[in-house]
């Protein structure tokens, strides 16, 4: 009878020690796991944040120029990115279309889009531009185009920078235009009486930074007012309101505006943009139009 008691819990104890043995080894594996965790964690951490550099850096180094030349009956776009900086940046495309132009009218409905009933490669491409290279393109705008205010939104359409994803488009532009109902080279003695291009604002000076800026500069503009603007290439963040100066026309004033934004207002990527025109009292249409980076993001 001892020696079965003792055979019992020499028994209890092999059982006891086996258990506490597996309950070590998923500890061990455990923490094991846990640290594999942390490690998978901090290594995406790292990667997303090197993305973002390499991503932000290209939105600064990548600088898109657009021109735009109404007519009575025909809108030319001439438009390009330019590598402004010292690397060189391969930007990468889903089909064959690269850039993008949508027109809307002063009704904010859209007359124009390039990409329309037209047919694109449906292959992957890619564009290398090295510093001081540009990828420039040109279009012409044909088909019912009338007299009247309109805004352009020209856009690459490049999904990719040097491999790292593109989730917005960061290389866009929003412009100001006005077809006229007749040829201005044709209209006469009162097309000398319109006002010329850039001569209401001068000595404009830009500070500040991450959605708070100060802009001061002066203005010879009719009725000692102008009205300005801020959008991203995307939204309108500021919209179009109205700056008293000290005195009219034909006497320059000095001005300073102090914008703010809130921080979910802010671009992602993207260029703010200060719109600065007045209003012809002939026409009524936006003149003198100055557009203004604000802060790159």
């Amino acid at each position: 009878m001892k020696r079965g008691w003792m055979l019992f819990f020499g028994l209890m104890v092999l059982i006891f020690s086996a258990a506490c043995g597996a309950d070590d080894n998923q500890g061990d594996s455990g923490n094991e796991g846990a640290e594999e965790t942390m490690k998978e964690e901090e290594t995406n951490s790292e990667n997303e944040e090197e993305s973002h550099d390499v991503i932000k850096k290209a939105v600064n180094d990548l600088a898109l120029h657009s021109e735009i030349k109404p007519e009575n009956n025909k809108v030319h776009f001439q438009f390009s990115l330019e590598n402004q900086g010292d690397e060189a940046y391969e930007l990468g495309f889903t089909s064959g279309q690269k850039y993008e132009i949508v027109v809307k009218n002063d009704a904010d409905e859209e007359v124009y889009r390039f990409s329309e009933g037209q047919m694109f490669t449906q292959a992957l491409e890619t564009k290398t531009l090295e510093p001081g290279d540009s990828l420039s393109f040109e279009e012409v705008w044909l088909d019912g185009v009338e007299p009247g205010d309109y805004n352009a939104a020209i856009s690459i359409e490049a999904n990719s920078v040097n491999s790292q994803t593109l989730e917005s488009k960061p290389f866009q532009v929003s412009k100001a235009f006005i077809v006229e109902g007749d040829n201005p080279s044709t209209q006469g003695d009162d097309a000398s009486e319109a006002p010329a291009e850039g001569e209401a604002f001068r000595n404009i000076e830009v500070s500040g930074e991450n959605g708070s800026y100060v802009i001061t500069g002066e203005a010879k503009v009719f009725e000692g007012s102008f009205i300005y603007n801020v959008e991203d290439g995307h939204n309108m963040l500021i919209e179009n309101t109205t700056h008293e100066v000290g005195e009219a026309a034909p006497s320059w004033s000095s001005f300073e505006l102090e914008l703010d934004m809130t921080e979910d207002q802010l671009p992602e990527y993207g260029t703010l943009t200060l719109t600065l025109f007045e209003i012809d009292p002939k026409s009524g249409n936006p003149a003198n139009v100055n557009y203004i980076p604000l802060e790159q993001f």
